[in-house]
């Protein structure tokens, strides 16, 4: 699963295709890090490409769930501010 969505990244290139590389759980501290990587294309992504950007987000509080997946990071994902309108890929 991935997400499809425009971003701009630092090089002056958007990111329309977006994964999750890393998920990180801290059970003491209720925090889940995760890394989301964007590749300029899903063609770039499956032709074995280097991501030209990445996010660091953290999920903590409400959000927090011990031993999340995928699936529901992706809709954590989804719900923040520059993945509004992303759809899934």
């Amino acid at each position: 699963m991935a997400l499809s969505v425009q971003i701009d990244t630092d090089f002056g290139i958007p990111a329309t295709y977006w994964n999750i590389g890393g998920i990180q759980t801290d059970y003491r501290g209720k925090g889940v890090d995760v890394t989301i990587y964007g590749y300029a294309t899903q063609e770039a992504r499956q032709s074995g490409g280097q991501p030209i950007s990445a996010i660091k987000q953290q999920f903590t509080g409400d959000q927090y769930q011990a031993d999340v997946n995928r699936d529901i990071v992706y809709i954590w994902v989804k719900q923040l501010p520059q993945f509004a309108g992303a759809v899934d890929a």
